[in-house]
């Protein structure tokens, strides 16, 4: 009977590991950091006319990228003709929708307009930050909304150019923001009823970018490292309390890749619009941190305008015009030259590089430092400016364009 009980028990906690493993609850996955592994069985190559489609459904224009919890897809997607953010539910099984919720959201559209940030879920809500920087949190299983912050009106809050692109960050049981208002520059929120845990002071607004909160242990300590208009900082996760700043690194126009830890003393940051992309140090001094610049890459090195790089085996992905390899110290193993991807997304599952080029073409690489190597492409969507982080689970990949949004079979039994 004991050995039943726990045999069983094992079972249980397998089964639950397998269903925490597959969701894909944030911007670039459970980590927050482009790599995934699955524990599926996935195609290790693609039939000339590509994975199995399981199904398309219609979206409004924009570059927003879903997240998956158990079996459902979230995604905030934009109503033209309401004028309307809209938070939607769908199975991920045949893509039909299960909830949405709306509210209005006037912007003037152009070619780089509507929804562009991911959501964030657990097992009870879903987070989003929408065009205009309204922040909802809604019930996960019924589309309710539980609270919502509005941060221009209770901040002072600027919305960035072509509206909001920051991807909300649900650590444990808060929220975090990157306000960047007129007396507070980040914010955690309580998940459950919106009540702030804690706020970063700030003396004047230091401009909200596009730019998306990344996670850092820091010898013992653990930081938000966010990027405004008035540099890189970090932030205590314990308390808010402003930890370091690094006013060297701003993008001009837009700052939109996240920063990238690359060593337990190291941050990746990279930009476009001449910025480059720089590679700082962080030590320690007494009690204090301070912030070193190690290396610094010119745009034609290396510069990423949109997609945040993805750090694998000491190696750095990214895709700028064409796919880069860089190593940690920011020298240039190779770029895919004559294969051009423009500022498509990239995604690390199971040990394999997918890129999606921003004219539709679905690539299929190793990820290595000896060179480019290419496994399998196909045409998967038609249209431009294709800059909608991926997403994965359960076998399934969902990539989107700026109309519609698809999800392919990648295991190996969805193989046409």
């Amino acid at each position: 009977m004991y050995m039943s009980k726990i045999k069983l028990l094992l079972f249980v906690l397998l089964a639950v590991s397998a269903v925490l493993a597959d969701n894909f609850s944030q911007f670039l996955g459970e980590n927050r950091n482009g790599v995934v592994t699955t524990g599926k069985k996935l195609l290790k190559k693609w039939p000339a006319e590509g994975p199995k489609e399981l199904w398309r459904v219609k979206v409004g224009g924009g570059f927003a990228a879903p997240v998956v919890f158990e079996d459902k897809l979230f995604i905030l997607d934009y109503n033209t003709d309401k004028e309307e953010d809209t938070v939607k539910c769908l199975d991920m099984k045949d893509g039909k929708e299960a909830w949405s919720y709306g509210y209005p959201s006037k912007i003037k559209p152009s070619q780089y307009d509507y929804s562009r940030t991911v959501p964030a879920v657990n097992g009870k809500y879903v987070v989003t930050l929408g065009t205009n920087c309204l922040v909802s949190c809604l019930e996960k299983d019924s589309g309710k909304l539980a609270w919502q912050k509005n941060l221009v009106k209770e901040y002072g809050s600027k919305v960035p150019g072509w509206y909001a692109g920051q991807n909300p960050l649900i650590d444990g049981d808060k929220v975090i923001i990157l306000v960047a208002g007129d007396k507070v520059l980040m914010a955690a929120f309580d998940l459950a009823s919106g009540k702030t845990a804690w706020e970063t002071p700030c003396e004047s607004n230091w401009g909200m970018t596009h730019n998306s909160i990344t996670v850092m242990d820091f010898e013992k300590e653990k930081f938000y490292i966010g990027c405004s208009k008035k540099g890189a900082f970090g932030v205590a996760a314990a308390d808010g309390k402003l930890r370091w700043t690094h006013p060297g690194w701003t993008v001009k126009t837009a700052n939109i890749p996240a920063p990238l830890v690359i060593g337990k003393d190291r941050i990746f940051f990279t930009g476009g619009y001449g910025a480059g992309s720089l590679i700082l140090g962080l030590k320690k001094n007494g009690n204090e941190v301070v912030t070193e610049e190690i290396t610094r890459l010119t745009e034609k090195d290396f510069g990423s305008k949109v997609q945040t790089p993805i750090l694998y085996k000491d190696n750095i992905y990214g895709a700028s015009g064409e796919i880069y390899c860089l190593d940690l110290n920011g020298k240039v193993l190779w770029k895919s030259s004559k294969v051009k991807v423009g500022l498509g997304p990239c995604l690390i599952i199971d040990g394999l590089l997918y890129v999606l080029g921003d004219t539709g073409t679905l690539f299929l690489l190793e990820p290595t430092a000896s060179g480019y190597k290419e496994i399998s492409k196909f045409a998967a969507l038609t249209g431009k400016q294709m800059w909608a982080p991926l997403a994965v689970s359960g076998g399934k990949l969902v990539i989107r364009s700026m109309t519609e949004m698809l999800c392919l079979d990648i295991a190996e039994s969805g193989a046409k």
